[in-house]
């Protein structure tokens, strides 16, 4: 049989081992939940990179709009589209499509 310090010593190398495995699975645990949330991080960081650039874009393009705003053929336009103004000297002419919408086409008539 086996002596007294002979089983003190296996339940020693069993805490040993236990405390081993268990600090080696706390790190791996660790390590795993670490390395879920910088996937999800950098994920999130391309979507906000994707957004940034949607932005860009639509900023240049209100950008264009705006210098748009100031001339002389878009207050035409917006003037004909939305307020349904003409010049004196226009004839409206209105053509109606295949598919029953219609569309007006502004001639203008010489003096």
């Amino acid at each position: 049989m086996m002596n007294e310090k002979t089983k003190r010593l296996i339940k020693r190398r069993m805490l040993i081992a236990l405390a081993i495995v268990a600090t080696l699975l706390f790190t791996a645990y660790i390590y795993l939940t670490n390395a879920i949330k910088i996937y999800e991080l950098d994920q999130q960081k391309i979507q906000i990179a994707q957004q940034i650039e949607n932005e860009k874009i639509r900023s240049n393009q209100l950008d264009e709009q705006v210098k748009q705003m100031g001339s002389k053929n878009y207050v035409e336009n917006f003037a004909r589209k939305y307020l349904g103004l003409y010049y004196p000297n226009e004839t409206i002419v209105i053509v109606e499509n295949q598919d029953n919408t219609a569309e007006s086409d502004v001639k203008t008539v010489g003096q």
